[in-house]
């Protein structure tokens, strides 16, 4: 026997055993648990679900602490908005017009509900009113009346006792006095005013100038307020300066002199306005023209500037703050109300603040206005009946031209 078959021994036979009965063991656990499995009825998936716990009975971890949330406000309820359209390219609208008033409706308080009663106010000097039966002036190089004879103007113009009564019981009781449909009088803190409504057509108004053949005879012409009477007449007043150096126009289309740099109020495509006209072209497209100034309001307030409208420096001076008759010519914002103002007694800052604070009750806003011939030559008559009474007491004076309203 070789040495290497010699050393070798066979295993050991425990361990063998041992091995084999592991063996054994797993292999009769093994088919147990099969036999089970095969005997066990299947579950359904319905019931696999039904078995599942549900979520909110799952207990959950305490979460850790956080600041608490701030308080959102409940918004309030609103209404949910319409879909607004696009809107389509329109021009822009003109400001909404003054309500057309019932004139009479009005008084110095307000119109309407506003109108509330007033005292009868006690006479004051400045009112300046008519007292005696108005007297005509003499003036025998002034042209004569083409309507109406000496006698026929004597007439028409002196008013009686009782009439001029009752001019001053309608001065002091803070009521309108109906000359026409939409043409009122009335004195408002001791300044009179004509207010008219230029919506009405049964009125027309007039520029009117007696016959000048020559530029020598413009600058030298005069006439008296008498002149310009008709048996139509409704209102009659002074309006530009000695020499009809402003831009004037008749409603017959008759110009007298065309100034590129003095106010006007003027007609111009059927819209009344107070303006300086710098153009000759914008001249000649007016209807009738009324020569004046300077103007003293823009845009609804007193504003003194008038150093483009060619007055001296010392007229200028004169016209703000003299304390002599004033007459002075306002047109709304909207152009539907003309204002006609005379006073004395105060300055041409309050005289405007009074203009303005009247229309304001009256619910008019004003836009502008400008100055006619003043002091001695401040002139206004009103229809009263037959009679045609100046309202300021003072001597007729000489003039050069009339604005006049007249029936149609």
């Amino acid at each position: 026997m070789s040495h290497h078959l010699k050393n070798h021994r066979p295993p050991n036979l425990l361990l063998i055993l041992t091995i084999g009965a592991i063996l054994i063991t797993v292999l009769i656990f093994g088919l147990r648990a099969v036999g089970r499995s095969s005997s066990t009825t299947p579950v359904s998936p319905t019931e696999v679900i039904a078995q599942i716990t549900p979520v909110s009975s799952v207990t959950t971890s305490t979460p850790t602490q956080t600041r608490p949330p701030t308080a959102t406000p409940t918004p309030s309820d609103t209404p949910t908005p319409t879909i607004t359209p696009t809107p389509s390219n329109t021009p822009t609208p003109t400001a909404t017009p003054t309500p057309t008033l019932d004139l009479l409706s009005c008084n110095a308080a307000g119109c309407g509900v506003a109108a509330v009663p007033l005292p009868t106010v006690e006479y004051d000097t400045n009112l300046l009113l008519t007292y005696e039966t108005p007297q005509r002036r003499v003036c025998s190089e002034c042209p004569l009346n083409e309507q109406l004879s000496e006698a026929e103007l004597d007439t028409l113009v002196g008013a009686d006792a009782e009439t001029l009564a009752r001019l001053e019981k309608i001065v002091r009781s803070q009521q309108p006095y109906e000359v026409a449909p939409g043409i009122v009088y009335i004195v408002s803190d001791y300044v009179h005013h004509v207010v008219v409504d230029l919506e009405e057509s049964d009125f027309r108004f007039r520029n009117i100038i007696p016959p000048i053949p020559d530029d020598a005879t413009r600058e030298a012409i005069r006439i008296t307020p008498s002149y310009c009477f008709t048996p139509q007449s409704l209102l009659v007043t002074t309006a530009d300066y000695h020499g009809l150096v402003g831009s004037n126009k008749t409603e017959t289309g008759r110009e007298i002199f065309f100034h590129l740099g003095r106010a006007a109020l003027f007609q111009r495509d059927g819209r009344y306005d107070i303006d300086v006209i710098r153009e000759r072209s914008d001249f000649a497209r007016t209807t009738i023209s009324w020569g004046g100034g300077p103007i003293f309001m823009w845009d609804g307030e007193y504003h003194y500037n008038p150093e483009q409208e060619w007055f001296t420096p010392d007229n200028l001076e004169h016209y703000r703050t003299t304390p002599w008759a004033k007459l002075t010519v306002a047109v709304s914002e909207d152009r539907k109300y003309l204002f006609i103002s005379a006073s004395y007694g105060i300055t041409l800052e309050e005289h405007t603040q009074n203009i303005i604070d009247l229309g304001a009750r009256w619910g008019i806003k004003l836009d502008r206005a400008m100055r006619f011939d003043g002091s001695e030559s401040a002139y206004i008559a009103l229809r009263m009946g037959d009679y045609m009474v100046p309202i300021l007491g003072l001597e007729e004076p000489l003039i050069v031209n009339c604005l006049a309203i007249e029936r149609e």
